[in-house]
């Protein structure tokens, strides 16, 4: 009977579908246990939001409890990038704001350890990994750019071509340091050089192309780049985008 149950246990475990993106990047969090039964019970027991209005959030004195209880950690031994090599069970977190599932794996990081280990999967599925990713994760929704409305003080420009958008910001490198108004009349003039206008639609951002700055004043930078992006209508153009985060 306990041959039969151990083979249950592991054609059970084994039809468990891995997540979307089995990679865990080095900045994105995860809890490493020292075995899979650890790693379970915090999974159980210790993966809970407080009553409302308070659950939009874990219950983190609760997890950390649950880390002292069962030995496991966040973040600890670990080696860079974690890959998930099975996925062992699921538990769905439900926070005012929605519900999270949450994965218990066994995986391997860059050093080769194997670990024992659970991670939000919606969190990881969504983290950015690439700089375009990193860039629209802050700037976009869903990786558009709206111009529609009002755009007090923005910089946003649509031109035909990506490479003319390009050609705009190149022309602005090394003015970092120039009086903000110099900054803006050649903006203006490069961007009408080019046939560039400002924006007045929606745009899904596909490509980061070239980047220049410059130092407004206190507490003010004005952060140019150069995006290929497609319009509503499937077009490809290029926008001149102030994505400064002051």
């Amino acid at each position: 009977m306990s041959s039969l149950f151990s083979l249950f246990l592991m054609l059970q475990s084994a039809t468990v579908p891995l997540p979307e993106h089995i990679d865990i990047p080095n900045e994105h969090s995860t809890v490493i246990c020292p075995t899979q039964a650890a790693a379970q019970i915090m999974l159980d027991q210790y993966y809970r939001v407080k009553p409302a209005p308070d659950n939009h959030t874990i219950d983190i004195e609760h997890f950390f409890a649950g880390l002292r209880a069962t030995g496991c950690s966040q973040d600890a031994e670990r080696k860079g990038v974690v890959t998930i090599l099975s996925a062992k069970s699921r538990a769905t977190v439900e926070l005012a704001g929605g519900s999270e599932r949450m994965l218990r794996y066994e995986g391997r990081d860059e050093a080769g350890k194997v670990l024992a280990g659970i991670v939000s999967e919606d969190g990881n599925n969504s983290f950015p990994r690439t700089d375009l990713a990193q860039w629209l994760s802050v700037r976009s929704s869903d990786g558009w750019l709206d111009a529609r409305g009002e755009q007090p003080g923005s910089v946003f420009y649509r031109c035909s071509t990506p490479d003319k958008a390009k050609a705009v910001v190149s022309s602005l490198k090394g003015m970092e340091q120039a009086k903000e108004n110099l900054f803006s009349k050649k903006l203006a003039a490069s961007a009408a050089q080019q046939g560039c206008r400002q924006a007045t639609d929606r745009y899904l951002v596909t490509g980061l192309l070239d980047s220049a700055g410059n130092e407004c004043g206190f507490e003010c930078y004005i952060d140019l780049t150069a995006l290929s992006a497609l319009d509503r209508s499937g077009m490809q153009v290029g926008l001149i985008f102030d994505g400064s985060l002051m």
